[in-house]
Parts: structure tokens; sequence; C-alpha cells
């Protein structure tokens, strides 16, 4: 699903009214009609004698409301409609519909002062459904004096609501909710999802997202090159590979884990049990010569290749020289409790120097990266990277609250300067490519934020690197696929008893929902 911010969405309605002669006032009452069918469907298909309350603002989105007050009072429920301004206001296309709205005699008033409240609240508290129709895909900043207050009562009020296009206080391009803002129950956006609804802190306020067709041609789409895409399953469709009735597991990718630590012998073992789940013909790993015998026993599938290590137990720099020559026609997966020694960190700088195979760069090999500096020209192979926000603060020398603000921002720049496809690891987990190209996860939940969790990722994303899958494409799948696990995982365990194990045993019932063979 394409993403746009609000100034394409502005062009693209421009387009379609001057390029394709499609008249402003249909995209309204098409918009205003999908908000109206949405609204039948949260008052349970029986809008007879119910008490809808619609908050109108002064622009285009006001419009949208009001057509969709005329068509829901044709439904047959009872409509009031408290203003922003004065009607006197609206122009264009809002104010046609206005003068509809008028001669069909709804109830109307307009918010003027704040000991208005009392009145509104007596309305809202009486209705069977609120729509906010006050801000649409232009706003920006804080709602102020009567917009501020109204929000304040609709989510007080504790009815259901439904958005028109944006709920109102929410930034549609960014995601940020400067001042206060309405929760919507559900959101109706037309033609495309806006980006910043997908995006914290605005996703919380959306509720059910519905796109609606305004028909706005999707041929329009080329004219403000849309690089945002929202992931899901048939995104992961376009990309999981097909298998032939005679293959071998030599086509399917052999996934080197390189990783391990005394402290953290199971990080690499996550990865690797991720990699062959997800697929990959081969999996060997290659850890301290001391963790080898306990962790292969447990996945008997596995390949190994026991290295150097320190009188500490982890790996020694001498490791390189192995890894170098086993690298070649396979994909590297590196860092997971890799531990932050001289040697470590010497091993993955010198992996990185001569980059034999494409590599998924995760935990403390992420660390080893900030060190290094940032590359200037571009590597061997493709590097991904997965950091969460306190390895993407290192990478971008800011603080993890920086980070947080502007995650969008975050992890765009950091795949510029680092040259790589980079995923920034959290709620709304973000992939962006070094030219920009960017994708939002949606799916997950709390329970993920668990220990292994990302070691599994990392082999979920190096198996499908393995399969041919272009490096983007392939973060991406194993980013939806593992949110999309680890739901399956917390629909029979729950969040609290969630383990990263778990994630990899649920994958192959997401994988028979998603993928046919």
């Amino acid at each position: 699903m394409r993403l746009l911010t609000g100034e394409e969405m502005r062009l693209l309605d421009a387009a379609a009214m001057e390029e394709y002669g499609i008249a402003g006032i249909v995209l309204m009452e098409n918009a205003g009609r999908a908000v109206a069918q949405k609204a039948v469907e949260l008052l349970a298909g029986k809008p007879e004698e119910k008490k809808v309350v619609i908050f109108v603002g002064s622009g285009n989105n006001g419009g949208d409301g009001l057509v969709a007050a005329r068509h829901i009072h044709n439904a047959g429920a009872e409509v009031r409609l408290f203003l922003l301004k004065e009607p006197e206001v609206f122009a264009g296309d809002a104010a046609e519909n206005w003068s509809v709205v008028k001669t069909l005699g709804l109830r109307f008033d307009v918010i003027k002062e704040e000991d208005y409240g009392n009145i509104l609240k007596l309305a809202i508290f009486n209705a069977d459904l609120i729509i906010d129709a006050m801000f649409g895909t232009g706003f920006q900043g804080v709602p102020k004096e009567a917009a501020a207050l109204a929000i304040d009562i609709i989510n007080a009020a504790q009815r259901p609501v439904l958005a028109v296009d944006v709920p109102s206080g929410v930034d549609a391009s960014t995601g940020k909710v400067a001042g206060n803002a309405v929760l919507a129950t559900a959101t109706v956006s037309f033609a495309f999802a806006k980006l910043g609804l997908l995006l914290p802190p605005a996703a919380q306020y959306v509720g059910e997202l519905r796109v609606a067709d305004i028909s706005i041609p999707k041929e329009l789409l080329e004219l403000v090159d849309v690089r945002r895409e929202y992931l899901d399953e048939y995104f992961c469709q376009r990309w999981l590979p097909k298998r032939k009735a005679d293959s071998h597991k030599g086509n399917y990718g052999h996934v080197l884990v390189v990783g391990g630590h005394p402290q953290m012998p199971g990080a690499p073992l996550l990865a690797a049990h991720g990699a062959l789940k997800m697929g990959a013909g081969l999996v060997t790993l290659a850890t301290p010569l001391s963790l080898q015998s306990f962790l292969l026993g447990r996945v008997p599938e596995l390949l190994a290749l026991p290295l150097a290590e320190t009188d500490q137990g982890g790996l020694a720099e001498a490791a390189l020289s192995p890894v170098l020559l086993a690298a070649p026609n396979k994909v590297l997966v590196v860092g997971m409790g890799l531990g932050r020694s001289l040697d470590a960190k010497a091993f993955v700088q010198g992996l990185l120097a001569q980059m034999p195979a494409p590599m998924v760069l995760d935990a403390d090999g992420l660390y080893a990266l900030a060190c290094l500096g940032a590359p200037t020209k571009n590597w061997l192979h493709p590097l991904i990277c997965t950091p969460h926000p306190g390895e993407m603060a290192r990478l971008l020398n800011i603080s993890v609250a920086e980070v947080q603000a502007d995650r969008m921002g975050a992890v765009q720049e950091a795949a510029k300067l680092w040259r790589a496809t980079m995923v920034l690891k959290g709620d709304h987990t973000l992939i962006s490519t070094p030219s920009g190209r960017l994708y939002v996860n949606g799916n997950g939940n709390p329970g993920l934020a668990t220990g292994g969790s990302g070691d599994v990722l990392a082999g979920f994303i190096g198996a499908l690197v393995g399969q041919n899958v272009p490096a983007p494409a392939a973060a991406a799948c194993g980013v939806f696929l593992h949110g999309a696990a680890g739901d399956a995982a917390v629909a029979h365990f729950g969040q609290l008893s969630l383990k990263a194990g778990d994630i990899i045993d649920f994958l192959p019932k997401i994988l028979q929902e998603y993928y046919k063979a």
C-alpha cells in the first residue's frame, strides 16, 4: 500500500481535476459518501433513530463532513453539526455542500466560547457516533480555541469516533502530534493512505484505517514518485521465492551466522535456527570453538565452523581468515552475542573492509561498525543493518530521544550515511534504502520486546537474501513476517510469556497463510 504525504495528496487532487477533468465537488461527494458508509457500519447497520454529531471545519475536510451529514441524514439518523467557524467562511465545493445541508434544515451550532463546552458535552454524551471533520491533510501544529475544546470533549465522551481522512490534531505527513488530537475508533482516508497515519505516535490515534476510492486515477502516482510502502502479506507474496520440483538445497542459499560469546551463547543459535525456518538451503553456525558442542546439538540441521577464541572465550581476531575463506557464495549474518572486545571489533571491521558476501549486521556488529566510521564508497556487497533505537543513536552520533522524535528522518539519514539498507526496529519498524525508499511495518506487538527477538529477525532476513530476494525487499519481508509470527505466538501464549524461540516456531503457520509453494 503506497503512502503519501499531505502535500503529495494535494498535488494528486489538483492533477485529477486539471488533467482528468474530475470536478472537485465529485471528489468531495465520493469522500463524504465513503465516510457515511463507514458511519452506518459503526452504527451496526441500523442508523434509523440514532444520533450522530459531526464536528465540521471550514476547509475541504469540513466539506467532506457536510456530504457525509447529508447521506447519514438520508439513511435515517438524527444529525447535529458543530461548526468551528461561521458558515459564511465556507468556500468553493464546501460552500455548495453547506447550501444543500442548510436547505435540508439540519441542526447546527457554531462553537464560539469556552463556556459552550456544556452544550457540546450534552450533545456528545447523547450521541451514538461522533464524526471528526475538522482538520485534514494540511494541518500542522497545535489545535487552538474551538478545535482544542472540541477535541478534549470528544476524547472524554467514550463514544465511537470516526475521523474524516485524518484525526484532527495529527500531522498527516510526519505522524507528529504536537498538541491534543482526536482518538478515533476508525479513520476513512481518501485515495491513498497518508504516511503520518502509520507512524508513531499518530498511529495510536487512527483506530481502524480504511482507504476509500474517491476516483483519483492511480496513474497519477507517477507524478509524485511515491517511494513509500506499507507492508502487508501481498508485498511478501511478490517476493517470496517459489520452489521448483527439481530444486535442491543449493538453490536456496547458504547462510553463515557468525557470533557468540560465553555470556550470550544462544544469540547466534537463534539467528541460525531462524534462517533455517525461513527456508535457507544450508546454514552454518560459526562461533568460538568452546561454544560449538553446546550449541549444535540443539539444532542438528546446522553445519559447524569452529573459530579461534580469546582467553575469555570470545571470538578472536584470528577468526577472520577462516570466515573470509568460507564466505564466498554465502550470506553473512554477523554480530549476535559477539561482545565488544577489541578482538571482536577488529574481526567485524576486517570483515567489512573486504566484504566477501552480502551481510546482515546486528547487535555487537553494529557497535563495531559505528566505531569504524561511515564509508567513503559503496560496500562490495549489499549491507543490511538492523539497529534498535540505542544502536541507531550510536550510528548517527545523536541521542536516543532524538532518534525516537524523528524515526523516519533517522532511518533515512542512517541508510544514506552508511550506504546500507537500514532497519530501525521498534513500534512500527521502518526500513530505508540509501536512495530514500521507505517501508513501514504495522504488525507486531510489545511481546516482541524480549531477548533474542532481534537475533531471529537477522536470521530471517539473511535467509531471504540467500534466496535471491534483493536486500531492501528481504529486509522488509523479514520484518513483516517476524511481526506476523510474533502476533501469532502472542495469540497463543500472551505477551508476557512470549520468547524469541516462539517467533521461530510460529513462522511456518504464517508462511502457510501467506505463501503457497
